[in-house]
């Protein structure tokens, strides 16, 4: 069972219309204050936390902070919404916040960016969330896909983007607390009966960090 505790102003964010929380085993704590998001976690130890820098009363630089320097706390995803100032951003940031989100909030953007940090499954054969973009002439082009299988070589990937075979993408994914960046180039297109589509992607650039995160990362998956 995951557990959320989230600013009660940013709940209906998330859980309004998002039906993949609705069917995954995710509990919402709703919180009013940084304060009392410290006390739950220290009583829950949520792996995720989604907060206002402005709440009150310390702020949630402040609370993460705390969090961050506690060995028994520290290790909870948190996402911070912070105000469009630069001096906000680097202030959220600095504190050890996994995402930083300015203001306005888009609901769409901070829903996958929750979703990543919980590795939920969207799909029953899903394994991680990826964001990825084309590279090409015009630019790039997001959009968004979910792995079927993972490996230190690539990914087998379902997407409702059209892949051609040769074309480069930079994939973003996270797999627990950590961020993956990795230039990736479709190998395989695999023939299906549905809107989505699958492809087979190869790992041009993965820097010997993110393999050994994703060796244990398959390692744990087999188990």
């Amino acid at each position: 069972m995951k557990k959320i505790i989230i600013d009660r102003g940013l709940l209906n964010d998330l859980e309004g219309g998002n039906t993949i929380f609705k069917r995954s085993a995710i509990t919402f704590i709703p919180a009013g204050s940084s304060e009392e998001i410290l006390s739950l976690h220290g009583v829950n130890r949520a792996d995720l936390i989604i907060t206002d820098a402005a709440l009150p009363q310390m702020g949630g630089a402040r609370l993460c902070s705390l969090i961050r320097s506690n060995a028994e706390l520290k290790y909870v995803s948190i996402i911070l919404i912070c105000g469009e100032t630069e001096t906000s951003l680097s202030e959220c940031q600095e504190a050890g916040a996994n995402v930083v989100v300015r203001k306005p909030v888009d609901p769409g953007a901070l829903f996958w960016k929750a979703s990543e940090l919980l590795v939920i499954s969207q799909r029953k054969d899903m394994r991680v969330l990826l964001r990825a973009s084309i590279q090409g002439v015009e630019g790039e082009t997001p959009f968004f896909a979910q792995t079927q299988n993972i490996s230190l070589s690539g990914m087998l990937l379902e997407t409702k983007h059209l892949l051609k075979l040769g074309e480069r993408m930079t994939c973003l994914f996270t797999i627990g607390h950590s961020e993956i960046t990795v230039t990736c180039l479709v190998e395989r297109v695999v023939e299906t009966t549905s809107e989505w589509h699958r492809y087979g992607v190869r790992f041009l650039d993965c820097d010997t960090k993110s393999l050994i995160i994703i060796e244990h990362f398959v390692k744990a998956q087999s188990r």
